[in-house]
This record gives C-alpha cells, sequence and structure tokens, in this order.
C-alpha cells in the first residue's frame, strides 16, 4: 500500500479564521516572541504568557474546520493506504474536520504541560500562574507547545 504524507501549517487554518504568527498583521506583530513563545519569557512574565495562550485557546475553540481539513480527512479515511497528517499548527482543526492520528509537531493550545514533571493533560479554559500539575502538584503548568528554543 502507498502512504501519503501531509505536512500543513498556518495557511490552512487562516480560513477558519485563526491569525498566522508571521503575515502582515499576524501575532508576532502585536507580541514579542520573547515575551510569550519562549522558555524565557515564561519564566519572566508567566502571567503574560498564560494570557496570550488562554486568549489563543478560546479562539481556536470557536473555530470551525474549513473546506480544506474536511477535504485531508476525507482523503485519510478514503485512501485505500495510510495518510498520516503533520500539523505545525496547534489547534485541533484537523480533528474537528475528522481527522484521525494527526502528530501535532508543535504541540496543542487544548494541552497543559508540566515544567516539573513532563505530566500532560487537557488544559482548562483558563490558566494562570501557578496552576497545579494534576500528577505531582507542583505549580508549575504551562501550555502544551512547542517555544522557540526548544525542540518539537
Amino acid at each position: 500500500m502507498e502512504k501519503i504524507v501531509i505536512l500543513t501549517g498556518a495557511g490552512l487554518s487562516a480560513e477558519s479564521g485563526l491569525g498566522t504568527f508571521r503575515d502582515a498583521g499576524g501575532l508576532w506583530q502585536q507580541h514579542r516572541i520573547e515575551d510569550v513563545a519562549t522558555p524565557e519569557g515564561f519564566a519572566r512574565d508567566p502571567g503574560l504568557v498564560h494570557c496570550f495562550y488562554n486568549a489563543r485557546r478560546k479562539q481556536a475553540a470557536a473555530a470551525r474546520p474549513n473546506a480544506a481539513h474536511k477535504a485531508l480527512a476525507r482523503l485519510q479515511r478514503d485512501w485505500p493506504g495510510e495518510v498520516v497528517i503533520v500539523t505545525q499548527n496547534v489547534d485541533a482543526l484537523h480533528e474537528a474536520g475528522g481527522a484521525a492520528r494527526v502528530i501535532h509537531m508543535h504541540g496543542e493550545l487544548a494541552g497543559a504541560l508540566c515544567a516539573d514533571c513532563g505530566h500532560r493533560w487537557p488544559a482548562p479554559e483558563e490558566m494562570a500562574p501557578g496552576h497545579p500539575c494534576p500528577a505531582c502538584a507542583a505549580p508549575e503548568a504551562r501550555p502544551d507547545v512547542v517555544w522557540f528554543g526548544e525542540i518539537p
């Protein structure tokens, strides 16, 4: 059987209303990368980082998959071989469009990660500094996304 591997990025979800990071008017023109998307930024101002990702999480939860997400899900379902979808996007629009087994190489907005023990769990709607890890109780919860300076 033939295998198809598809890599998607921000442009795919832009049609669903999710802002891209690098385009004119994108998120990096509104926020400094160093402040909201690095481990150092999180250490300096976890409140700002949580606020940024709470807003992204809320926006992503309200977004709906577009025709491209649905077409890729149909391809994955109907292709006689394997279709692997790898995305740089941190939203869940591929899954909402019907895709299965999506590889999120930059993490997922809907997830939380303990910076102390590495435990992962579904993120609450709002996270704040000091949010405890359900596995080890350390107040080290952060968004489960890959930041600049981290390895996917």
